[in-house]
């Protein structure tokens, strides 16, 4: 039987490094950011509905989406962020779910997705992880990883559910403010505790 673990949290938290711990465990990641892209590719259904939505301003010269300047138009202003992921969610939705049938064989799957809750995929898992780091952590990291003001970076992080909100519906908690260490051993234990049902 397939238990399939929503692995979330909020942008710079660190899922990512769970994500990457319990892939080298060998259980299948299905990652919903690149699910996403993958419909973004040129010639995909999403692509098209992209630039029908939002213009070929979108387009690369190369004929593939610039995120980056999709990312100015979206992330400043709430309601096309909202119309993007009502545009992309049919695409990255009807992917997820082949995803999690083809792994339907193994003990356990992890549908990482940063807006698990946003985008209602939470109807596709039988227990949901967050992974939390404080405010101030989460804020260095987003800053440092992608190279963003504070404004920038508030703005991705308000385009989320707050963390509180995803850890008030969680069933596990990992918290990621400490060392790499302690948050690969609270995934270890987690994934006992797992292996058990």
């Amino acid at each position: 039987m397939n238990k399939v673990i929503g692995l979330t949290g909020g942008i710079a938290t660190g899922k990512s490094a769970v994500s990457t711990f319990l892939g080298r465990k060998g259980i299948p990641i299905i990652d919903a950011d690149i699910v996403a892209h993958q419909v973004q590719e040129p010639g995909e259904n999403g692509l098209k509905a992209i630039t029908a939505e939002f213009g070929q301003e979108v387009l690369a010269s190369s004929g593939r989406l610039d995120r980056t300047r999709l990312g100015e138009i979206v992330f400043q202003h709430p309601q096309k962020l909202k119309r993007l992921v009502q545009v992309m969610d049919p695409f990255i939705r009807e992917k997820i779910i082949h995803e999690i049938d083809r792994y339907r064989d193994k003990q356990l799957t992890v549908l990482d997705a940063p807006t698990l809750f946003e985008n209602g995929y939470t109807y596709l898992t039988d227990s949901i992880v967050v992974v939390y780091c404080d405010p101030v952590t989460q804020m260095k990291r987003l800053r440092r990883r992608d190279d963003l003001t504070i404004s920038q970076a508030s703005a991705r992080i308000k385009s989320q559910w707050s963390l509180q909100t995803k850890c008030d519906l969680a069933d596990t908690i990992i918290y990621n403010s400490g060392s790499l260490e302690n948050t690969n051993m609270q995934v270890e234990d987690w994934l006992q505790q797992e292996k058990k049902y």
